[in-house]
């Protein structure tokens, strides 16, 4: 439990210090994590609006293409996924709506096999989104993601309409990010860390990271009973007695709380 309280801590830090533009702190930085830069008290750059703009209109800009690459690809290769589960500030929100899903997902209709079936093919979502939105969309259209994202409008679009409520004017994506939004927050509450699973291209980036990351998960597979109370308790739907690595994996140590035995912990090379 101690570790879950560090955790604790750790995300509210970084929620803190993301906000820290309110106290008039900003910086060049790139966030490792997924944050608005439209959000009023933001104190540094979404890392996925600086990929945009490195191939808008098909023009590569190698600045904003390196630096934020840069940045998570560092954080990826030292601990993979772990800022999902120890950073983002929308990680710590979905840790908010996690007793809600979990409790909704006793209800769920839909048989258990079925429901494994189409968890691991929507994984696929978040790379789809990365290359459709993040890549495809600048270079073809313009910018679209941070437009109609949903993080953008609880971060960015809804502090600035309440900031200034006579002053912001609706662009031509709001009514369509407005329904993200919504089926956003209908995510969220029904499925656990469902954002994280399905969509976040942060997460896509990362989770290949996993594969080589210098801190991760580590089970005693020699050792293990198999009462699988830790892929019970697991986030993100891993089952984790198997996992290897698993690019899904963000490291939040529930496993390790959760194991009676103390046989999986945090490995690093």
């Amino acid at each position: 439990m101690k570790l879950q309280i560090k955790r604790l801590v750790s995300q509210f830090f970084f929620l803190i210090t993301a906000n820290l533009g309110a106290a008039g702190i900003k910086s060049g930085f790139c966030y490792p994590f997924f944050y608005c830069h439209a959000c009023p008290s933001a104190s540094a750059a979404c890392p996925l609006r600086t990929l945009e703009m490195s191939v808008f209109n098909g023009k590569i800009n190698w600045k904003f293409l390196f630096f934020p690459l840069m940045i998570l690809g560092m954080v990826g290769v030292i601990s993979g996924r772990a800022v999902c589960g120890w950073a983002c500030p929308i990680g710590l929100l979905q840790r908010g709506t996690a007793p809600v899903a979990r409790k909704i997902k006793k209800y769920s209709p839909l048989p258990s096999s079925l429901s494994k079936r189409l968890d691991h093919y929507f994984r696929y979502a978040k790379y789809i989104a990365l290359i459709s939105f993040i890549i495809i969309s600048p270079i073809l259209i313009g910018f679209m993601f941070t437009d109609i994202c949903p993080v953008g409008i609880l971060t960015g679009t809804i502090p600035q309409m309440i900031l200034n409520p006579g002053l912001f004017i609706p662009g031509f994506y709001f009514i369509p990010a407005m329904i993200i939004f919504i089926l956003f927050l209908i995510l969220i509450f029904t499925i656990e860390r469902g954002w994280c699973r399905y969509f976040c291209p942060i997460g896509a980036i990362l989770a290949p990271f996993n594969k080589i990351s210098l801190i991760h998960m580590e089970v005693d597979t020699a050792e293990c009973k198999h009462c699988n109370l830790c892929s019970q308790i697991c986030p993100m739907g891993i089952d984790v007695p198997n996992m290897n690595r698993d690019p899904e994996c963000i490291l939040c140590g529930k496993c390790v709380t959760s194991c009676p035995y103390c046989l999986v912990k945090f490995k690093k090379v």
